[in-house]
């Protein structure tokens, strides 16, 4: 009796023990897995920050640091009782993993401090790429060693069950209630293990759409960054608005929208780009026409008729889903335009696409308006450096440059460029009479004409004071007589408006071509100021030209 009241604590403490080290087997795995999963969150977290500059992305960096050395804490004392090669394998693995750990907050850190191109060579140099790749290397080999033990462990467990229920079968009775007792212990635990393996399963499922979405979500981070690069680059207004287009039919696939601008008069907003084969976006249109720019933040709207939609959308077609952003461009507290967004129902059916491409949408909007006010500023500071802010007209210093470069290429191609210097008669009298004010009206409305009248491949510029300089392409001498004095024609019709009074202006013209009168700037120049004091010594209001000695314009003290 006594050995058969034995018989079941016995077998159970025999089956008990080998279960408890496939749940030790199973934690080991387990921990593995954990520690695997929290290093390549890490690296997630630092490859967004480092390709972005945004410190959001460091989210999944901080929180896999926080909890990493614990998880490598728990993986080498969970395999300090494995035998030597699997505790070898193991070390190896914590060493590479805190070498990774290293090497990304070493990134992190440069990347914060002294900006990507101070961590693009650590980068490259694929150091943190060689620790990983000994993570994944050690934790597959240990993955396969583990599922075999476990294996073993469980083929162990079955036998031991087996022999546990037979010596049960045989005992006493009392041994056949503890035999009982130890089946329904069993079947328990193989529906714990069944409910593990459907949980496990719905793990998985949930990883592998996770590291789809995650794999979506580095693809659009590195799109994102090839368009910051691409639009920092030294472009036009309307290169980066081709360059944003582009990049929006690649970031928000399977929508159509346009890019709007401001007039210069910041009345209209004139259609600037757009991508996607949707309805024709309208050319021109008010802002009061756009609810992102009355409410002066990103408006959504849907196909829902309760909704506030803007006058400039067209209506939405029946029986269809759809939403439509408008985001207004907003760089440095100033409005430069508007994107509008239209996403048709096939991608934006479920409330999470939505709000995807609304944050996608979103960035690039701020990246466009950013690159937009770079390059309107750099077009700023181009005109501010070779343009005369009265007139408008180009300064000194861009005429001699273009007239150095254009005289060098009329040598090569044997052609002729033609200088006109112009003066404004009795200029000095205007200012003293009718003020300053008056004055630099005159100047103005003549140099409005005189661009109104010239090519637009020549060159006005204003030389000083009163004085305008022209440098008229592939243009030999008699034409630019004939050009010059169309000019002073033209001047001495022309009546200017200012405070009251109507002023009536005159100019007098020196011409000089470099085909008869010299070949360097600053002898054509010279030519063409001698000719045009010519011209006032004569009765101004008339043109002059260079006078022609070996073909060369000869001083006045010389001919002499």
């Amino acid at each position: 009796m006594t050995i058969s009241a034995s018989v079941a604590p016995l077998s159970l403490w025999w089956v008990n023990g080998m279960r408890e080290q496939q749940q030790q087997q199973e934690q080991r795995l387990l921990s593995l897995r954990r520690a695997q999963e929290l290093l390549l969150d890490a690296e997630t977290g630092q490859r967004g920050f480092v390709i972005t500059g945004r410190e959001e992305f460091l989210q999944p960096y901080y929180a896999a640091m926080q909890y990493l050395p614990d998880e490598l804490q728990h993986l080498e004392h969970r395999y300090a009782r494995q035998e030597q090669a699997q505790r070898g394998m193991v070390q190896v693995l914590l060493g590479q993993a805190r070498l990774k750990l290293q090497e990304l907050a070493e990134t992190v850190r440069l990347r914060r401090t002294e900006g990507f191109t101070a961590v693009e060579p650590v980068v490259a140099s694929a150091r943190g790429k060689h620790h990983m790749d000994e993570v994944r290397r050690i934790a597959s080999d240990l993955n396969e060693r583990g599922a075999l033990e476990l294996a073993q462990a469980n083929a162990d467990l079955r036998f031991r069950m087996t022999w546990a229920v037979v010596f049960s079968v045989v005992s006493t009775l009392l041994t056949l209630c503890l035999a009982g007792y130890l089946f329904k212990v069993t079947r328990r635990t193989m529906q714990q293990r069944e409910v593990a393996a459907q949980r496990a399963h719905r793990i998985s499922e949930k990883l592998a759409s996770g590291m789809t979405r995650l794999q979506r979500h580095n693809e659009e981070l590195r799109t994102l960054g090839e368009m910051s690069r691409a639009m920092q680059a030294d472009m036009t207004l309307l290169e980066e608005l081709e360059v944003a287009s582009l990049f929006c039919a690649r970031l928000l696939p399977e929508t159509s929208g346009a890019i709007y601008l401001f007039r210069n008069s910041a009345d209209q907003l004139e259609l600037a780009a757009r991508w996607g084969a949707g309805p024709s976006p309208c050319a021109v249109m008010a802002p009061s026409a756009c609810w992102g720019l009355r409410l002066g933040q990103v408006h959504r709207s849907g196909g829902s008729a309760a909704e506030l939609r803007c006058l400039h959308c067209h209506p939405a077609p029946a029986n269809t889903a759809e939403v439509r952003l408008c985001l207004p461009l907003t760089a440095y507290g100033e409005v430069l335009g508007l994107m509008h967004v239209q996403g048709v129902s096939a991608s934006v059916q479920d409330d999470e696409t939505a709000s995807s491409m609304e944050a996608m949408a979103r960035a690039i909007a701020e990246q466009a308006a950013l690159s937009l006010s770079n390059a309107k500023l750099r077009q700023t500071l181009r005109d501010q450096s070779i343009k005369e802010p009265l007139t408008g007209l180009f300064n000194r210093r861009y005429m001699e440059e273009t007239l150095r470069r254009e005289l060098l290429r009329a040598q090569r191609n044997d052609m002729c460029v033609s200088v006109v210097m112009m003066d404004l008669d009795h200029f000095k009298k205007i200012n003293d009479t009718y003020g300053h004010p008056v004055g630099d009206a005159v100047l103005c409305r003549a140099a409005q004409y005189i661009a109104s009248v010239l090519r637009a491949s020549d060159v006005a510029c204003r030389w000083g004071g009163e004085e305008f300089a022209l440098v008229l392409m592939d243009c030999d001498r008699d034409a630019a007589m004939v050009k010059a004095q169309q000019l002073c024609d033209g001047l001495r019709n022309l009546t200017v408006l200012q405070d009251g009074h109507a002023i009536n202006v005159t100019a007098s013209f020196g011409v000089a071509s470099s085909s008869t009168d010299a070949q360097e700037p600053e002898g054509l120049v010279a030519a063409a100021d001698h000719a045009l004091y010519t011209a006032k010594r004569a009765g101004r209001d008339r043109v002059a030209a260079a006078v022609i000695t070996q073909s060369r314009a000869i001083p006045e003290h010389v001919q002499a």
